[in-house]
């Protein structure tokens, strides 16, 4: 009978766990259906909709006492207006969930929302108040979350200092980073890939060789390939060994390989060979400085004519001063028409001079986008151990990047991003290689759009995902003006390739899309 009253009583508890988890997994799904909602809003113009399904899924997560649910919920909310550019709304909501949080005692809710103040600083550009703001969520999860990586955060502040030119600050950022507890394998290989090319640049050989130790070190410790080809031809030329990367660097892209060459000849002491290879590297800049010299030259030419014909007009004065009165109307006749035709062939001078010195300029910004293309695509053909395993959110990727080319675009052209994934969905691939080739493919889209919409959309297809960037305007390949623009968007579309192709995808045009241009990227979930 006891046994029974046992057995029984293990009956009714195993029942009230299956009771509790059923009822806690019915309401997960109401939370997370309603989260499916917000997210259907949150890349439209209808606020009105998106405020409504997010303030649904906030009551339900008080309800649930969910407390991260309900402040992703509130801080999407500040996301939506720092997207559309509402930046001040976006840091009222900030402050109405540190204020909430503190008066709820919830420590992850002021994290939150000290962490989105941040975020819509940066996206500002108030470089200032972000980075205070950035230093203010390490300082609180540190004294919080003392076991939790502060990385995240300070990845962002790194990437501040990097774009003020301050590379002392973006180094201390960065080797902060690695100290940090519980730090990510691919934050550490960010950090690293970072400080490696600041210790060349600075030509600083000790702590170059340091990182290069590092990188190796991870790379057998996690499994991530750091050390590229031109991490290697940088590890021999700043430690003098430029035999060895004399017969490493002709595998480099020829632009690359170029001016990897000046630095090592330069370092021998062969000015001359180094001063041939810079030649190379640099050949439209120097073309651009010839033609300014040319108008250099033609100015010069009009101010010794100018002399000339004064000379020669008081030479004739002096000749014929005895007959000066009798030639009087003719010799002034002369001069005069001189004069005009001296006047004309300098307006007309000055005009060639004005128009090619803004064909010039014109010139001079698309040659230095072309380098700077041609530059890009040669790092990325020279690619041969590109990091696939680091993970990476991709709505969280394409919401941002999205966000970002509004700024860029025409007035009226209006940005969409929509996903078949869920929002903590990740993949297997290298984050920054895949974030070039969207930022890219969207940038082309900004540029030629000039009125309408602008769409991302990842789709789940198989073992992949589908990227497709489609546009209402007249075509990219084949732009209508002149010149540096068409080069400027082969170059772009051959870098997508070669992007493409180091990330195990493939980029096609869709030529069944009617509406405009629409290019599809299909990248495996898991590259390994």
């Amino acid at each position: 009978m006891l046994h029974l009253k046992n057995y029984l009583k293990s009956i009714i508890l195993v029942s009230c766990i299956f009771f509790a988890a059923s009822l806690r997994a019915a309401v997960n799904e109401e939370l997370i259906s309603l989260e499916a909602e917000m997210l259907k809003y949150i890349d439209t113009n209808d606020r009105e909709a998106f405020i409504r399904a997010s303030e649904k899924l906030i009551e339900a997560s008080k309800e649930a006492e969910d407390e991260r649910m309900l402040f992703k919920a509130w801080g999407n909310q500040g996301i939506y207006e720092a997207t559309h550019q509402n930046y001040e709304g976006a840091l009222e909501t900030a402050k109405k969930m540190i204020d909430y949080a503190r008066q709820e005692g919830s420590t992850y809710g002021e994290y939150a929302g000290i962490h989105l103040r941040a975020m819509t600083l940066f996206e500002q550009q108030n470089y200032d108040e972000a980075q205070r703001a950035f230093l203010e969520a390490i300082d609180f999860r540190r004294r919080h979350f003392p076991n939790e990586s502060s990385a995240e955060d300070l990845q962002e502040l790194m990437k501040i200092a990097y774009y003020r030119g301050d590379i002392t600050t973006a180094k201390k950022y960065g080797y902060q980073m690695l100290a940090e507890p519980n730090v990510t394998p691919h934050h550490k290989g960010r950090a690293l890939s970072r400080l490696s090319i600041m210790a060349f640049e600075e030509n600083n050989v000790e702590e170059f060789n340091h990182v290069y130790e590092e990188m190796n070190r991870l790379t057998q410790t996690d499994g991530i390939k750091l050390i590229d080809l031109f991490t290697e031809v940088n590890y021999h030329i700043i430690n003098a060994d430029y035999k060895q990367a004399l017969l490493l660097v002709d595998r480099l892209a020829v632009d690359t390989c170029a001016e990897r060459k000046a630095i090592i000849y330069h370092r021998l002491g062969d000015n001359e060979k180094a001063y041939e290879y810079m030649v190379l590297f640099k050949h439209i800049s120097d073309s651009i400085e010839r033609a300014s010299h040319s108008r250099d030259v033609a100015s010069l030419y009009l101010r010794m004519n100018n002399d000339r014909l004064r000379l020669e007009s008081e030479l004739l004065t002096q000749q014929n001063g005895n007959l000066r009165h009798r030639y009087y109307f003719a010799v002034g006749t002369i001069l005069i028409l001189i004069l005009l035709f001296i006047i004309y062939q300098r307006h007309k001078i000055v005009r060639m001079l004005k128009r090619d010195n803004t064909m010039l300029n014109y010139g001079k910004k698309g040659a230095e986008r072309t380098l700077k293309e041609l530059h890009e695509l040669s790092f990325y053909e020279s690619k041969t151990d590109m990091p696939l395993n680091i993970p990476l959110n991709i709505n969280r990727l394409c919401d941002h990047l999205t966000s970002v080319i509004q700024k860029h675009c025409y007035r009226g052209v209006t940005t969409i991003f929509q996903s078949e994934f869920p929002d903590d969905f990740e993949i297997l691939t290298n984050p920054e290689a895949l974030e070039k080739l969207l930022s890219h493919l969207l940038n082309n889209s900004a540029r030629y759009t000039e009125k309408g919409i602008i769409w991302l959309k990842c789709a789940n297809v198989e073992k992949f995902v589908r990227f497709s960037i489609s546009d209402t305007s007249l075509g990219h390949d084949n732009p209508t003006d002149e010149g540096s623009t068409a080069q400027y968007s082969n170059i772009n579309l051959n870098i997508c390739q070669s992007i493409s192709h180091q990330l195990r995808g493939r980029i096609w045009r869709d030529t069944e899309y009617t509406g405009g241009i629409r290019y599809i990227f299909e990248i495996p979930k898991n590259c390994n």
